[in-house]
C-alpha cells in the first residue's frame, strides 16, 4: 500500500511540474491538512557545506501556486531533525525571477546527477522516471541550522549547490 501511495504521489509530482493539477476522487483540498502528504522521499548528498557526503532526506509534496516543497531531515529515522526546506519551481516561474534571485536557485538537470539523488522507497526504475521528470525544475534550499551541531545554533542560510 505504501508503494502504491508513493507511486501515486510520484506521478502527481511529475504532473504538477508539467503545469497540471492532480486531484484524487472523493478528496477535497479542504479535507487534507497541511501536515499530510509529505510522501515523496528523495535522498541527496552535497546539501551541507561542511558535510558533502551527508544525505539530506527530502520529504516532498506539491502545494498551492504550482510549487513543490520539501522538508529536509538529517536521517529517515523517527527522531530525525528538520534541518532545512527546499522549494521547487518550474522553469517558467524561475525565468520570471530577477538575475540575483535566479543565482540562489539550482537547476535540477545538472544538480540531480551531482548529488546522487535516489528515491529509496520505490524501484530504481520508478526513481529514475521521477527524477527525470524533475530535471526541468529549479530548487532553492534553506538550511535552518548546521546539522553537524547537536543544537540548532547558527544563522539560517541558503545553500548554493552549483
Amino acid at each position: 500500500m505504501r508503494k502504491l501511495a508513493t507511486l501515486i504521489l510520484t506521478l502527481s509530482f511529475v504532473v504538477l511540474l508539467a503545469g497540471f493539477v492532480f486531484a484524487e476522487e472523493n478528496v477535497t483540498a479542504q479535507a487534507i491538512k497541511p501536515t499530510e502528504g509529505w510522501m515523496l522521499h528523495v535522498d541527496a548528498k552535497k546539501h551541507f557545506p561542511k558535510m558533502p557526503d551527508m544525505v539530506a532526506h527530502h520529504y516532498c509534496k506539491p502545494v498551492s501556486g504550482g510549487l513543490t516543497e520539501c522538508q529536509l531531515y538529517d536521517s529517515d529515522k523517527a527522531d530525525a531533525r528538520l534541518i532545512g526546506v527546499e522549494v521547487i519551481v518550474d522553469k517558467e516561474t524561475w525565468k520570471k525571477f530577477a538575475k540575483n534571485e535566479q543565482a540562489l536557485w539550482h537547476y535540477h538537470k545538472t544538480e540531480i546527477p551531482k548529488v546522487d539523488a535516489v528515491l529509496p522507497d520505490v524501484s530504481p526504475e520508478e526513481s529514475a522516471k521521477t527524477l527525470k521528470g524533475m530535471e526541468e525544475t529549479y530548487g532553492k534550499v534553506y538550511l535552518l541550522w548546521d546539522p553537524v551541531k547537536k543544537e540548532p545554533l547558527g544563522r539560517p542560510q541558503v545553500s548554493i549547490l552549483h
